[in-house]
């Protein structure tokens, strides 16, 4: 379910820059970047400090593979580099049809009416039915202030999983206004706010499926981040995809090359569960299968102590159904 309120405020800000800070750790280095951690894209920046800084970026080449479950992604960055910031991560929500980028540049860790004239929060969203991945993109802050004609709120992001409902896709947005979080769903064709939902409709079946990552020790320079997969200073090419699919291999490993879960959910399941776990392996070392090393948190399982899984039926097996989305 959605976070209570009382916590909900540490977990679409805090958790998302605490996360987004351990990325950038881990993908620039911590002593060797800690000036760019602080940043800037321009002169006119220079001397300021950003909480969230996105460089606006385009689809140069993409790939679905693992049958559609998974996606590689070639961006061609604004002024060819990846931003960096405090917390610059990407936050990427990937779907059969559509790919949706938060674009942000902001002080504080939520855009408000607080931001100054250089700051904004887009979402930038990629066509996938179309080989080309046409960009849409939109400011979610005009967009909630206009729809709701106040703007003393607080915009947090989106959450993890795009929604199909009929034939229509849509991204989440949440809000916060007098410390009470509201959910709306973005229609992703006509670009418009269709409705608000309430916590109990965002409840998504089978979510444990996206949050589980095999043991560290079976990786080979490519880490996990939210929905995707990203290539450490460690990696060296020795992963199973390069046997499986040796040109989206090579894809994969060019420099600004990611690769995300397609999370294929409907009407409040996700129905690819099994297929986006098996996805890690394509990842991980040659010869080594994402259950080798494969575990559920004792705070999930019912036996209350991590609990190997050896399988996808394990997973139900053991599986508490304690975890919410958020």
């Amino acid at each position: 379910m959605v976070p209570n309120s009382k916590n909900r405020n540490s977990i679409f800000a805090s958790s998302r820059l605490l996360l987004g800070t351990i990325f950038i750790f881990l993908l620039f280095g911590c002593s060797n970047h800690l000036e760019d951690d602080q940043k800037k894209s321009s002169s006119s920046d220079r001397n300021e400090y950003f909480s969230v800084y996105n460089l606006n970026a385009d689809i140069h080449k993409f790939e679905f593979i693992h049958d559609k479950n998974g996606v590689i992604v070639e961006w061609d960055f604004e002024n060819n580099k990846v931003a960096k910031a405090i917390n610059s991560s990407d936050w990427i929500r990937v779907n059969p049809n559509f790919l949706v980028r938060e674009r942000e540049k902001l002080r504080r860790a939520t855009a408000s009416k607080e931001m100054k004239s250089d700051e904004y929060a887009y979402l930038d969203i990629f066509d996938l039915t179309n080989k080309k991945a046409p960009k849409k993109e939109i400011d979610v802050w005009k967009l909630m202030v206009n729809y709701l004609k106040n703007d003393h709120i607080e915009l947090h992001g989106t959450l993890p999983i795009l929604r199909r409902i009929g034939d229509n896709d849509y991204v989440v947005l949440s809000i916060t206004e007098q410390k009470k979080y509201r959910y709306f769903l973005l229609n992703l064709r006509t670009l418009k706010i269709d409705a608000e939902k309430t916590e109990q409709e965002l409840n998504v079946k089978n979510q444990i499926d996206i949050r589980l990552f095999t043991d560290e020790k079976n990786r080979s320079g490519v880490e996990p981040f939210d929905n995707g997969f990203w290539k450490s200073q460690d990696y060296n090419g020795d992963i199973n995809l390069k046997y499986s699919d040796p040109s989206v291999f090579k894809l994969f490993s060019n420099k600004n090359s990611f690769a995300y879960k397609v999370i294929n959910e409907e009407n409040g399941t996700i129905i690819n569960g099994r297929e986006l776990i098996n996805l890690e392996t394509e990842f991980l070392k040659t010869g080594v299968s994402v259950y080798d090393g494969l575990y559920l948190d004792a705070k999930w399982s019912i036996e209350g102590k991590t609990t190997k899984i050896t399988n996808y039926e394990d997973i139900q097996k053991y599986y508490n159904g304690r975890m919410g989305i958020n």
